[in-house]
């Protein structure tokens, strides 16, 4: 089983970090009662697992009949609003709990005509259903659903926090292999989130090789995306365009080409240059088009 799945916060005492959240997380549990909540921050802050972990706690044995949880990327579309959601809103109550909880995950994916219609049943359906909004961008949030929910900025977790969270789990697994030492440099020397830290691990675990193998291992792909830019742009660009057809998202891709340059051998006016277009491509990449903006990167690279 994956450990980021096993190890996820099962109540609110559990989250890790984001202090303000939590600290008004407890209180909502006590009073048996919360707002709507827009957590926004980037990718592995914890922002769902805060989410689930705070509806487990207040739904308590009510919570499979009562939660909900829509991907608002993949089921982005206004009739989406019209219908699932709506008719789970207006559905009453199972069992002794205060009302439902949606959790609309990745919810910057959901068009602003579906995001509209959500306000309106936000709105009529206030007494019966509560909303847990994440978001990487809050921007892409209409400003009508932000004022109607209470905003939390989940920032990354501090080095030591992640320490702490991936030994415990080494532990709670038995695993010795790895000394803390190794975990210290690992997750200190790393732009790594707390998930892709215990992913990493995981798999370094797995496949019994040492923490710098493995980085190296998960950035193989990249590597050879960023030898074929320099070498052969028409087959750079398959080659890309090809990790999007394997269901990679630009921002993975751009993630992933970031840490091959970091660990490149380049003149430094060569990696800043490479950098600054991957960059430029990561920001762009919520509102063009990813093959497009695959495309231009390499163009510009």
């Amino acid at each position: 089983m994956l450990w980021t799945e096993k190890y996820r916060p099962k109540t609110i005492n559990d989250i890790k970090g984001q202090e303000n959240y939590k600290l008004d997380a407890i209180s909502w549990a006590e009073e048996n009662d919360m707002p709507n909540v827009l957590a926004y921050g980037n990718p592995g802050n914890g922002k769902t697992a805060a989410m689930i972990a705070t509806a487990r706690t207040i739904l308590g044995d009510g919570f499979d009949d009562n939660f909900f949880e829509i991907n608002a990327s993949d089921d982005r579309r206004l009739e989406t609003v019209r219908t699932t959601i709506k008719n789970i809103a207006q559905s009453g109550v199972i069992g002794d709990v205060p009302f439902r909880i949606i959790l609309l995950d990745e919810m910057d994916g959901m068009t602003s005509d579906a995001q509209n219609a959500l306000k309106r049943i936000m709105e009529r359906y206030a007494g019966n259903v509560r909303f847990q909004i994440t978001c990487n961008d809050r921007s892409k949030i209409i400003f009508a659903l932000q004022s109607r929910c209470a905003n939390y900025h989940f920032t990354p977790l501090p080095i030591d926090v992640m320490i702490d969270v991936v030994w415990d789990i080494l532990v709670a697994e038995e695993v010795t292999r790895f000394s803390l030492d190794e975990i210290t440099t690992f997750i200190g020397g790393g732009s790594l989130d707390l998930r892709r830290a215990i992913t990493e691990i995981q798999a370094a675990k797995s496949s019994n090789s040492s923490l710098e193998k493995q980085i190296e291992i998960s950035l193989e792909d990249y590597v050879e995306g960023l030898n074929l830019i320099q070498n052969n742009k028409t087959s750079a660009l398959s080659y890309l365009h090809k990790m999007l057809v394997d269901g990679r998202s630009v921002k993975e891709i751009c993630q992933g080409l970031h840490d091959a340059v970091l660990n490149a051998e380049f003149e430094a006016n060569i990696k800043f240059k490479y950098l600054r277009a991957i960059g430029e491509a990561e920001w762009r990449s919520t509102t063009m088009t990813p093959k497009v903006l695959l495309s231009w990167m390499v163009g510009q690279l």
